[in-house]
């Protein structure tokens, strides 16, 4: 799921925007609490200590509203 996640945002945000996680879900046809999980585990988020790979940034703005970009480099 990994990849074609990546690769859907490669399509949708080819110059890394921001993509909201509804119509990747939507393109997807998948939920956005499945989509969460496996764009946590591409941030650079900390699972058990250890930092993800920095792939991708995902973002909550005040609404509740969650965004997801492409990182052309990942988070050192």
């Amino acid at each position: 799921m990994q990849a074609e996640l990546l690769q859907t945002l490669r399509e949708l945000a080819p110059a890394g925007e921001p993509v909201a996680l509804t119509r990747l879900a939507k393109r997807l046809d998948a939920r956005v609490s499945v989509l969460l999980r496996e764009l946590t585990a591409l941030s650079d988020a900390r699972m058990g200590g250890v930092p993800g790979p920095g792939l991708v940034q995902l973002a909550c703005d005040d609404a509740g509203r969650w965004t997801v970009r492409l990182l052309a480099q990942p988070v050192q």
